[in-house]
């Protein structure tokens, strides 16, 4: 019977057999996924907005803003929003695939950096986007509902990049169904799991992000691999899958 501490434990040693490949790995995967690895905050004091404004309202100020001006900006706000979705659809979805299926196998063997491409490869890249790009849309849908529908399904659906990790080709339905069963009994576990990261959370903080990059980040994706090797045996255990599902993660060629 696993355990949290047994998970973080198991976790631990797996990024630390492989420190530098894992600390790469998330630090790529962090940057794919549109996060940032350090953190720059930028402040505006009550000086700086009153000599901004030079002693005309907000509002008059605005108002004298060419309406063409306006029209530029609205543009490059669509624009950005677009283009961000995109990103997201298209590249850090699959990337997180990859990143899975890197800590994946690297809890059972030495690996390589290249696996953080493995959804890009192979002809997985059109099944990975469509089967993420479904699970955000369906959280998304849930979250319309009110704040913790949508919190229940995240963590539903929170093992479906490690199953296409495992097996990209199995039916996309099937993928949410397993993750749902696998899932069932587990949510407040994942959640609790979570927030016994919130201690190195505040440390990478108050480090300026460096305790994040160099322990904090592949710490955290290691140990949820081993969460979702223990739900995987588990549910195993009781007939969820069939082994041709979710046949593990060997030295399958890209």
């Amino acid at each position: 019977m696993w355990t949290r501490a047994l998970l973080k434990e198991n976790g631990k040693v797996a990024f630390r057999r492989n420190y530098w490949t894992c600390v790469i790995v998330s630090v790529l995967a962090t940057f794919l996924c549109g996060g940032t690895v350090g953190g720059v905050n930028y402040n505006l004091d009550a000086e700086d907005t009153a000599s901004m404004f030079d002693g005309t309202s907000a509002y008059e100020y605005f108002m004298q803003i060419p309406p063409y001006v306006w029209a530029i900006v609205a543009t490059a706000i669509v624009m950005g929003t677009v283009l961000g979705l995109a990103i997201s659809i298209l590249v850090s979805n699959v990337a997180i695939v990859g990143r899975e299926r890197y800590f994946l196998e690297n809890r059972e063997h030495k690996t390589d950096i290249g696996r953080l491409f493995y959804g890009f490869q192979g002809g997985r890249y059109s099944t990975t986007v469509l089967v993420m790009f479904l699970r955000s849309l369906y959280i998304f849908g849930w979250s319309l509902l009110f704040l913790i529908p949508g919190i229940i399904k995240s963590y539903s659906y929170m093992l479906v990049p490690y199953i296409l990790a495992e097996n990209t080709y199995l039916d996309r339905r099937r993928v949410f169904e397993l993750s749902s069963q696998m899932m069932r009994g587990h949510k407040m576990e994942a959640f609790e799991l979570s927030l016994s990261f919130i201690g190195w959370i505040f440390l990478g903080a108050l480090s300026g992000g460096l305790v994040n990059i160099f322990y904090t980040q592949p710490y955290i994706n290691a140990t949820f691999a081993e969460f979702y090797s223990a739900i995987k045996a588990e549910a195993k255990m009781k007939g969820v899958f069939a082994d041709s599902e979710l046949p593990g993660v060997g030295e399958e060629e890209v």
